[in-house]
């Protein structure tokens, strides 16, 4: 067991710590030298190929599809959560997901905390998570014809990123969604999903620290970056509401210090580098030292 900072000069003692969160927790990019990214192989080239037998077409789907969950679990192991725990020196638990949206991630640590997958220990284990971009949201495939775009039944996709200008490969649908649903729509849910997550850990007696990861978390950045107009809808004193609830459990010094805000180096793709991983990591976790 190993005493770390809590909230409100609170200790706790925990043996690992439970991290969930976008491809900024999981570490995307950061085997793409070693491991090139399975899932970017075109969609046309992963088609079953003329006089290929049908034994032949989901062997070679099978193989894509642990090469990327072995390339994942790589990266895990070199992202910042771990360097996080090492300075802690307790076990870091990696569940972070490329693309992941806060429902996704509600919805990974509800099957958690259920047993369904694994099973976090709250008397001596915490949950660490890692907010994502607010205009994401998640899917769920129950129909055959989404079998090829998403993998599996029910599996998890972003609607819409960030850069309001992706969705699956389709950016002139995302801008649609985007100007259809409104900005001040996709923050509102955003918020409700993290304040749902600190309720469920809260309900289970599970102890939680949350982080900003791609942005600050910061009413302001958000209404001039994204043109949010959180004054005069007559939802934003519910929003400073949410807000203050979230910042009780926001790491001390983080709220305006993100992940993306310590990108030393930007990947092909856009995400941090091995070092901006190891020096964020190391920093957070010196953080919660007693």
């Amino acid at each position: 067991m190993r005493e770390i900072k809590y909230h409100n000069g609170e200790t706790i003692k925990v043996t690992g710590l439970h991290f969930y969160g976008c491809s900024y927790v999981a570490g995307q990019e950061l085997m793409d030298e070693e491991i090139p990214d399975p899932m970017g192989i075109p969609v046309k080239e992963m088609a079953r190929k003329k006089n290929e037998t049908v034994e032949s077409y989901y062997k070679r789907k099978l193989q894509r599809e642990l090469l990327f969950k072995k390339k994942m679990k790589l990266e895990n192991q070199l992202a910042w959560p771990q360097y996080m725990c090492n300075v802690l020196k307790v076990r870091a638990y990696n569940h972070g997901h490329h693309g992941a949206s806060m429902t996704h991630m509600k919805a990974k640590l509800l099957s958690h905390i259920l047993g369904e997958e694994y099973e976090i220990d709250n008397k001596q284990e915490a949950v660490v998570v890692g907010l994502s971009g607010f205009a994401r949201e998640m899917i769920f495939a129950e129909h055959e014809n989404f079998y090829n775009e998403l993998g599996r039944y029910g599996f998890h996709r972003s609607l819409v990123i960030a850069t309001h200008i992706e969705r699956m490969g389709d950016p002139d649908f995302a801008k649609k969604y985007m100007n259809l649903v409104g900005v001040y729509t996709l923050f509102w849910r955003f918020l409700h999903e993290v304040y749902s997550i600190i309720n469920i850990c809260k309900a289970h007696d599970i102890k939680l620290y949350i982080i900003p990861m791609l942005d600050s978390f910061d009413m302001k950045w958000y209404a001039e970056t994204f043109e949010i107009d959180l004054k005069t809808p007559s939802f934003s004193s519910q929003i400073k509401f949410l807000e203050s609830e979230i910042d009780k459990y926001i790491i001390e010094g983080t709220k305006l210090d993100p992940l993306g805000g310590n990108i030393i180096q930007r990947l092909p793709r856009g995400h941090p580098c091995a070092e901006s991983h190891r020096k964020y990591g190391t920093k957070v976790g010196k953080k919660l030292l007693t």
